[in-house]
């Protein structure tokens, strides 16, 4: 066993207790377990960063916090998901054009998402489809809102510029009229 294995299992069995019990204060038991489990995690893979002796604990604990906060952002946006569910009534059929239409727009809109850089794609998609506030982006890309907006701005333009340069599907145009053969000409 390597030197910094045995100082984290060390660690694990110093502190597991303590870091149980600050969860079970905060959280319900079943999901306790669970983020005892992912701080010891978070542990493991940042265990150069565990600090010297004597304030591990503490470290731990802010690790344990951050998950909890993020267990609870994510509970949050999942009340809120479902509180938006329940208020949804049914809504009208729309009319064969317009669902073709919007289908057309949906596969163009998706192929250009797919041209654009995975760094363009990650922050549009964690505003559009995860639904995240700026605030919440910057804290998942780890950096700056001010840094996000920037980004937003610059990967919507490139999604405007993708989406543009895509051929147009002519499958629901009419013909035109041009007043031209049929019954009485």
């Amino acid at each position: 066993m390597s030197r910094t294995d045995a100082r984290f299992d060390q660690l694990y069995r110093q502190h597991h207790r303590q870091v149980l019990a600050y969860c079970l204060r905060r959280t319900d038991p079943d999901d306790a377990e669970d983020v005892v489990a992912e701080v010891f995690t978070v542990a493991w893979r940042r265990r150069n960063d565990i600090p010297p002796t004597g304030r591990e604990l503490a470290w731990l604990y802010g690790v344990a916090r951050n998950v909890l906060r993020h267990q609870w952002r994510s509970a949050s946006r999942f009340r809120r998901l479902t509180k938006r569910a329940v208020a949804v009534r049914e809504p009208s059929l729309p009319g064969p054009e317009q669902v073709v239409v919007e289908a057309d727009e949906y596969v163009r809109v998706r192929r250009a998402v797919t041209q654009l850089r995975p760094g363009d794609q990650e922050v549009l998609l964690l505003a559009a489809w995860e639904g995240l506030s700026h605030a919440e982006i910057a804290i998942v890309l780890d950096c700056s809102p001010a840094a996000v907006d920037k980004r937003l701005q610059r990967a919507k333009g490139h999604l405007r510029k993708q989406f543009e340069s895509l051929p147009t599907p002519r499958t629901h145009r009419r013909p035109a009229n041009t007043g031209e053969g049929g019954a009485g000409s």
